[in-house]
This record gives C-alpha cells, sequence and structure tokens, in this order.
C-alpha cells in the first residue's frame, strides 16, 4: 500500500512538473514577446481574471470533490453543482459587462485595458466547466487524468500564443489582449481532454439513478461558502493590490515595478507551487475517504509525506533563485530587472508552497472557517502595508506586503492543522 501511494504521488509530480514546465514556456515567451507596455497592461488585468475565476467557481468544485469522495450515489451532487454553476455564472457574466467602463475608467483609469477585460467574459463559463469536471476526476480518485489535463491546457495555449501573435496587430493594447484570451484556448483544450475521459470512456457515473433534493444543494453550498470565502478574500485582495499600490505615489514608475515583480518574478518565487497545488488538490478527497474508513494514521502519513516532499522543492528553487537572481532572469527573461526583488524575496517564499497542502487538511477536517480567518487576516495586513507604507518606502512595500501577508497565513494553518490532528488522534483512541 506504501508503495502504491509512492507510486501515485510520483506520477502526479512528474506530470505536474511537465504541465508547469509548459507554463513557464508560455511565461517566457509572453516576456520575451510582449513589450514593457502591454506586460503592464496584462499584469494590471491579471488580478481581476483571478477575482473572477474566484467568483465563477464559487469554491463548488472543492466542495464537489469533497461529496464525491464520501457519497454512495455522487450524481445528485454533481446536479446540483451544475445547477448551481449555472445560477451563479448567469448573474456573473452580467455584472461583469455592466462594471467594464468603470473598472476600465476609474479604477485602472486606461481606456485601453478595456478590451482586455471583455475577453474574460469567455472564461467564466470555460473555468466553471473545467473546474467541476476536475472535481468530478478527483472525488473519483483519478488524480492523474485531472493533471494531465494541465498539459492539454498549456499546449492548446502555446499554440494560441504562437499564431494570434503573428497574426494580430502588434500594439500594447492587441498584444495584452491576445495573452489574456490565450487563458480561455487552454481551460478550452483541458476541459475537452476531460470530457472525452468521462464521457467516451463511459465513466460509471452516468449510468447512476438521480433523486435530487434540496439537502443536495444545501450540502454543497454548506462546503463551498466556507472554501470559496477564503479565496475570494485572497483573490480580492489581489484585485485591490494594484489599485492601491498605484494610488500613493509615482503612477508611472509604480507601474513599472508592478508589471516587473507579477510579469518576471512572482512567477519564479512561485514556480514550485504548481507541486503543491496538485498534491492539496488529490490530498483533500484522499484524506477524507481515509478519514471516512478509519485509517487516520495512514492519512497522516500520506499528509506529511506531500508536505515534506513540498518543502525540499521549495527549498531546492528558493536556495537557486537566492544564490542566482540575476542568472536565473537572464536565462528565462533576457533581462536582470526585478534581481533585487528576487534575491530579497526567496528565503521567505520557501514556506509559501505548504499553504495549499495546509489549506486542503484544514478543509478535509471541517475547519473551513478557521482557514477563511487565517486568511482573511494574512490580506488585511497585506493591504494595510500596501496603504500605510507605500509612501515611504515605494516598490519595496510590495515585497513587504507580499512576504508578510503570506508567513502570517501560512503559520497560522500551521498551527490549526497541527493541533486539530492532535485533538483527532487523541479523540480516536
Amino acid at each position: 500500500m506504501k508503495k502504491k501511494i509512492f507510486y501515485a504521488t510520483i506520477s502526479l509530480i512528474l506530470l505536474s512538473t511537465i504541465a508547469k514546465i509548459l507554463s513557464f514556456i508560455v511565461r517566457i515567451y509572453l516576456a520575451r514577446t510582449l513589450s514593457l507596455e502591454a506586460m503592464n497592461l496584462y499584469s494590471l488585468a491579471m488580478p481581476t481574471l483571478v477575482f473572477l475565476i474566484a467568483l465563477a467557481q464559487m469554491g463548488i468544485p472543492t466542495a464537489l470533490s469533497k461529496v464525491i469522495a464520501q457519497s454512495v450515489n455522487p450524481l445528485n451532487g454533481i446536479l446540483s453543482s451544475f445547477i448551481l454553476s449555472l445560477i451563479n455564472n448567469l448573474i456573473l457574466i452580467t455584472l461583469f459587462l455592466i462594471m467594464i467602463p468603470f473598472l476600465s475608467t476609474h479604477l485602472f483609469k486606461d481606456i485601453q485595458i478595456s478590451s482586455i477585460l471583455k475577453s474574460m467574459v469567455f472564461m467564466i463559463p470555460m473555468v466553471t466547466l473545467s473546474g467541476l469536471c476536475k472535481a468530478i476526476l478527483q472525488g473519483k480518485q483519478h488524480h492523474a487524468i485531472a493533471c494531465a489535463s494541465q498539459i492539454f491546457e498549456e499546449v492548446f495555449r502555446i499554440i494560441f500564443l504562437i499564431i494570434g501573435f503573428s497574426l494580430f496587430l502588434k500594439d500594447a493594447r492587441s498584444l495584452a489582449t491576445t495573452a489574456m484570451f490565450s487563458v480561455f484556448v487552454g481551460e478550452c483544450g483541458s476541459t475537452l481532454f476531460m470530457l472525452a475521459f468521462l464521457f467516451i470512456k463511459k465513466h460509471p457515473l452516468k449510468r447512476r439513478q438521480h433523486d435530487l433534493k434540496k439537502e443536495h444543494f444545501l450540502e454543497i453550498l454548506s462546503l463551498s461558502v466556507p472554501m470559496t470565502s477564503a479565496r475570494l478574500i485572497g483573490s480580492l485582495t489581489y484585485f485591490l493590490e494594484p489599485i492601491i499600490f498605484l494610488a500613493f505615489a509615482d503612477p508611472v514608475l509604480l507601474k513599472n515595478a508592478y508589471g516587473i515583480f507579477n510579469g518576471y518574478v512572482l512567477p519564479l518565487l512561485t514556480m514550485p507551487s504548481f507541486i503543491s497545488v496538485t498534491l492539496a488538490s488529490a490530498l483533500l478527497p484522499t484524506f477524507v475517504y481515509e478519514k471516512k474508513h478509519n485509517h487516520l494514521e495512514k492519512a497522516k502519513k500520506i499528509f506529511y509525506m506531500m508536505s515534506l516532499i513540498c518543502l525540499l522543492i521549495s527549498l531546492t528553487c528558493a536556495l537557486t533563485t537566492y544564490f542566482f537572481p540575476s542568472e536565473i532572469l537572464q536565462l528565462f527573461y533576457k533581462t536582470k530587472e526585478g534581481s533585487a526583488f528576487l534575491k530579497n524575496s526567496s528565503l521567505p517564499f520557501i514556506f509559501y508552497s505548504l499553504q495549499p497542502v495546509l489549506s486542503s487538511i484544514l478543509h478535509a477536517l471541517d475547519q473551513s472557517k478557521k482557514a477563511l480567518i487565517d486568511t482573511l487576516l494574512g490580506c488585511l495586513l497585506r493591504l494595510a502595508i500596501l496603504a500605510l507604507l507605500t509612501p515611504l518606502l515605494q516598490e519595496n512595500t510590495l515585497i513587504l506586503a507580499i512576504v508578510a501577508s503570506m508567513l502570517t497565513t501560512t503559520f497560522l494553518h500551521a498551527l490549526r492543522v497541527c493541533w486539530s490532528l492532535k485533538k483527532l488522534s487523541l479523540t480516536s483512541k
């Protein structure tokens, strides 16, 4: 059994590594193709996309994977999730279309960003469908298939970018819009692959009978609301970050710094987290399943093994970027812009890779509300530092705010997980 768990974990890591390499190729291609103005527009719009994705999914995919893992007949949970997602998407698309002129004119103060925001509308239903398909696969323990879908996502995106940049106009707005729309194309490729597995392969879920009731909707909502609240707080903070950051000093100087940090530095800092996110997605339904069948020690061993793997990989990457920041930036982006940012924030980001795994365990232990409190505290600290210290520290405030927020949330999560597992072990004896 231990070998089976080990080999399954290794296969997930290998698939995630391939997907991340492809994702990094996309980032390198964008960094080398987009002009600085286009990169700034793309970086400023990206927090809005992240916020939209959180609103579109509303934590329903994560809740669905947990329901499937602990349910005898998961079809009721699947149907209720699709209905709730459909209603939510219709409301969100309508409101976002109304808000686009206000966002581009008053908040971002750049009319060019309007077309980039409009390209995000297509993402709302597609990212929802993709999330639900991935939740079904993870809930039924098909983690490798869910992970492999990311490879198709990046392949589709690379092909579209190569074609798009060669055909469309080369001005900053067109380049940034094409880059943003490529995210939608990638989600299409990922979703097609997962649908092929679920339906063409005649997945057993198709033959189940359903008896949809109000309780099934309430079950999904009771799980998704706390989960999505934490994600929404993080996404809203990411959305407000450039607005607050650009409000307290020279807009041109800080816009360039924000573009450099988010376009070049942050992808390198968060690179190891792709393994954490993949393992965390697999960990939630697996931990719930083992816990339900009274295999607590086995569930804890899986958690400890995944945490150790994440920490070791993150440590290796952090040391590399700390000692060779200029060389890494030159290798990937053909620029040394942001080397000071990268060096100063490398070591604290060792702990960032633990956050997804810790968060998944808290959800599995029905501690979603406490995880929400941790995230809220970290995000409030982040915004407070930006608002109070930007006039004094200028662009350096961005590093301080992000690192302080990340460490606060991660260590609070860790304390809660340790306490909950200890308490669970005592009650099970």
